[in-house]
């Protein structure tokens, strides 16, 4: 009963995401911020192989999340992603250096870092600085177990320097159409709308709790690395990292927000890696139609997200992994080998992630019952 139901929301969900790619486009509200975010992508795939970063995807994972309409939020989040990477780079290579990149010290280290700072994320101001900084901590840690150290030293450089492309090409796209065809199509804006954020709250122990589940999900994967290569072991965390990675509201209450939120961040993550793993196959070899199909998911993931809709983060997870996953690093061959690499630490990220949440929820229930119990 509970499959059939399921695979109902499942056939409701893929039915309404289809309804809405087929929708009309308003240029003046959704068909715009569609073109300038596939321009930023493109962009910052140039800008990356230009100025000699390696994982070209990551580049153009962060041009896809900078653009934004406003020049300020754009800068924003480009800035903060940008400083967040750099101390996560710092962070693991300090860790490194001092010859404690062992995978039980990694682990513990992941642990530690990836809860406080995913913690910080959903509970603090300039959330995508304390999410990049877990993030990109985790990266250099876990890379660290299969290379020699200059190995990583390269590696943490060109985290700084693919974010640095993407936040340059979303700046630069912004700019261009603020001065050109934006203000023809959706009227005069201000490029430097103001931005509000609130006081960060007090201690949250819901957030904490989930924190901690995601901390301790990462803290397994260096154990694993005798089994795994580097790219899976990374491509997991990431994906841990941006599943729990959910609005504080969520967390609240008796309901099973978080719950939908994350089952929708699986199920873009699902799509994207299938959608990724058609497009590996058909354009094998074949630089001119791998940009075709990168063009039209991106656009695919991007209609999704601005549809408004309480499946528009499908479309965010769509677009990332397609683009961490296609996007290939060297423009004179695209090989597939990298691709299924990320495309395996993915899945691998959402098995551990899914019994681990269930595991909290069986012992969060009979906590509660025995508190009633003994009361």
């Amino acid at each position: 009963m509970r499959t059939a139901r399921v695979a109902h929301s499942a056939a409701s969900l893929l039915g309404a995401m289809a309804r809405e790619l087929g929708s009309r486009v308003r240029w003046r509200q959704r068909g715009l911020d569609e073109v300038e975010a596939l321009l930023s992508v493109l962009l910052a795939i140039v800008i990356a192989h230009a100025i000699g970063a390696t994982n070209i995807g990551w580049a153009a994972f962060t041009g896809f999340m900078v653009m934004r309409t406003q020049l300020a939020e754009t800068l924003s989040r480009g800035v903060l992603r940008m400083l967040g990477t750099a101390v996560g780079a710092a962070m693991g290579w300090a860790l490194i250096t001092r010859e404690a990149d062992t995978p039980v010290v990694v682990a513990l280290a992941l642990l530690f870092v990836g809860t406080v700072t995913l913690y910080a994320a959903i509970t603090r101001r300039h959330s995508h600085a304390w999410l990049f900084t877990g993030l990109t901590f985790a990266m250099v840690a876990l890379d660290s177990l299969k290379q020699p150290q200059m190995a990583v030293h390269a590696f943490a450089l060109t985290r700084v320097l693919e974010v640095a492309a993407g936040t340059s090409a979303g700046i630069l796209v912004n700019l261009a159409s603020a001065w050109t065809v934006r203000p023809r199509i959706q009227g005069a804006q201000h490029l430097f709308a103001d931005t509000v954020e609130n006081a960060p709250p007090e201690w949250q122990k819901a957030a904490a709790a989930h924190a901690l589940l995601a901390g301790g999900v990462l803290g397994v994967l260096p154990l694993l690395s005798p089994l795994l290569g580097a790219s899976t072991l990374v491509q997991a965390a990431i994906t841990i990292m941006a599943v729990m990675t959910v609005p504080l509201l969520s967390l609240d209450g008796e309901g099973n927000a978080v719950g939908t939120r994350i089952a929708h961040r699986f199920a873009g993550c699902a799509l994207g890696a299938l959608a990724a793993a058609g497009a590996i196959v058909v354009s094998h070899h074949h630089l001119p139609l791998a940009v075709a199909l990168l063009c039209l998911g991106v656009w695919v993931g991007r209609h999704i997200e601005n549809s408004g809709k309480s499946f528009a983060y499908i479309g965010t997870q769509f677009a990332v992994v397609l683009l961490v996953v296609v996007v290939p690093d060297d423009i004179h061959q695209i090989a597939s080998a990298p691709g299924w690499a990320r495309l395996s630490g993915i899945v691998l990220g959402i098995a551990l992630l899914v019994p681990a949440r269930e595991a909290a929820k069986w012992l969060g229930r009979r906590l509660s019952r025995r508190a009633v119990s003994d009361s």
